[in-house]
């Protein structure tokens, strides 16, 4: 025996044949708990609604989840729209617009000074002096400029059309008031560009200062530092990126907002839970429930009993954990059985190779293997060989015992011992359990040789190692093992 040296294997293939093998007790459990499950759903359900209060409670709820339903969709169809409506206009913008066209490694730029210069002098010998009207006459020309009539005038004389939000990207005015000059400035893609719009301003502001002469005063408009020049404007590179990066995010959320439409629209609306038919619908869901969870439990338990167990499971496990051969493995034969094409189907995956119908050439294949291999140990023995047969010695086991003990019952024995149908060749004798049964000790002392017989699921392997233990210590010769109740194709 090498018992203590063996270390079992989980086997996951076996572990879910003895799931599949026993699924009808899988679906007995699981269909009690969803009858468990449903039936009181309902009762608890049915009883609630006989309660006027919880009536109440139940229509302000459903009426709060289905105006919290209908305002989360309207939300998100809002979302979506002003989604639409901004991205749209930033593509018009990004699109359109002057300073979305310009490179910013190739920035052009025009400028131009004004300088405001009156007659105005300080007498130091007068005590009253005449006003200095140069500020009031900057601040004119400034109004101007930022009302919106010199974009006008200049949008008015332009070869190519632009908007007036554009315009006012590209052509900037910033005023000293202290030294009496105002700075223009222009962006674009060219230097013609910049001086068009530069040209087209001034000659604006020259036409606007017979009206500020006559209105407040003379004085001379004089320019001065007009350049036109290429530069780089990083800046203006990472504005342009973000405005194109903002227009790509836009997409994103507009996406994320229309699968989230989709989604609401999909979802069932808010229901009345205390409605007869909405009652019946949710103990059908627990009796669902119920059978799933109630199947995967019983389904656990199995698959836990099975690994934990320390009973007989494969008949191929007594070779490595004892040393000692499998005579024969007899299926278990059950009765006719419903449904039993879902018992072949899961026999089949588990690849069992033994059928139930095959269970009485088994045992009768089981006797003759035990009588050939008595015969061989005779004939090495020289006991028993009757007379030349052709010219060949031939060697019988005669009066041989043959005592058959195990951890299954005696009647069990004498049934298999009855199948195998010896044919009188060697004397057979079924015994008790030697571990309980005192008789037992006698008959198996009076026999050659035993022959261990163990039921699957029945006998354990602590059991059958106290047998050998015993049939050791009284020297007694175990042949093999003959394994009952196996698993067959049905």
């Amino acid at each position: 025996m090498n018992e203590q040296n063996y270390e079992q294997e989980i086997n996951l293939g076996k572990v879910f044949y003895r799931i599949f093998r026993d699924w009808r007790k899988i679906f007995v459990i699981a269909m009690t708990i969803a009858v468990i499950a449903g039936a009181g759903n309902f009762v608890m359900k049915r009883l609630r609604t006989a309660n006027p209060e919880y009536i109440e409670k139940a229509e302000e709820n459903y009426l709060r989840e289905l105006t919290a339903f209908e305002a989360m969709g309207e939300t998100l169809r809002r979302e979506i729209d002003n989604l639409e409506e901004t991205r749209a206009e930033r593509e018009t913008y990004n699109t359109t617009s002057i300073l979305m066209k310009i490179n910013p490694f190739r920035e052009f730029n025009a400028s131009l000074q004004l300088y405001i210069a009156t007659d105005y002098q300080i007498m130091p010998e007068l005590i009253y002096q005449n006003p200095d009207l140069s500020n009031r006459i900057l601040r004119s020309y400034i109004t101007y400029m930022v009302n919106g009539d010199m974009y006008q005038y200049i949008m008015n004389h332009m070869a190519q059309p632009v908007e007036l939000r554009y315009l006012k990207e590209v052509l900037s005015i910033s005023a000293d008031y202290d030294n009496r000059m105002v700075t223009l400035s222009v962006q674009n893609v060219d230097a013609e560009s910049c001086e068009e719009i530069l040209n087209y301003a001034l000659e604006g502001i020259l036409k606007k200062q017979p009206e500020i002469v006559e209105a407040i005063g003379e004085h001379e408009l004089n320019s001065v530092n007009q350049a036109v020049y290429e530069a780089v404007n990083l800046e203006l590179d990472e504005w342009q990126k973000g405005n194109i990066q903002y227009v790509s995010e836009l997409s994103i959320l507009l996406q994320q907002k229309a699968e989230a439409l989709a989604a609401w629209e999909q979802s069932p609306q808010p229901q009345k839970d205390f409605t007869a038919p909405r009652i019946l619908k949710n103990s059908i869901k627990m009796m669902i429930l119920g059978f799933i969870i109630g199947a995967v439990l019983a389904a656990v338990y199995i698959a836990f009993r099975y690994i934990m167990s320390d009973k007989l499971q494969d008949a191929k496990d007594l070779k490595s954990r004892f040393g000692l051969r499998v005579i024969a493995q007899l299926p278990n034969v059950h009765k006719k059985r419903v449904w039993v094409g879902f018992d072949r189907l899961f026999a089949n995956m588990g690849g069992l190779a033994l059928k139930e119908s095959d269970a009485g050439a088994l045992a009768e294949v089981a006797a003759q293997s035990v009588a050939a291999e008595l015969t061989a140990q005779s004939a090495a023995a020289g006991n028993g060989v009757d007379a030349a047969v052709d010219g060949k010695a031939s060697a019988k086991p005669q009066g041989i015992k043959l005592a058959f003990t195990g951890n299954v019952a005696q009647t069990e024995i004498d049934s298999l011992l009855s199948a195998m149908k010896w044919g009188g060749t060697c004397q057979v004798q079924s015994v008790p359990n030697i571990l309980c049964d005192p008789s037992a000790v006698s008959a198996v002392m009076a026999a050659d040789y035993v022959v261990l017989v163990e039921k699957q699921e029945i006998s354990t392997y602590a059991q059958i190692e106290r047998e050998l233990e015993q049939l050791a210590a009284w020297k007694k010769k175990v042949l093999g093992f003959i394994v009952t109740g196996v698993d067959a194709v049905p």
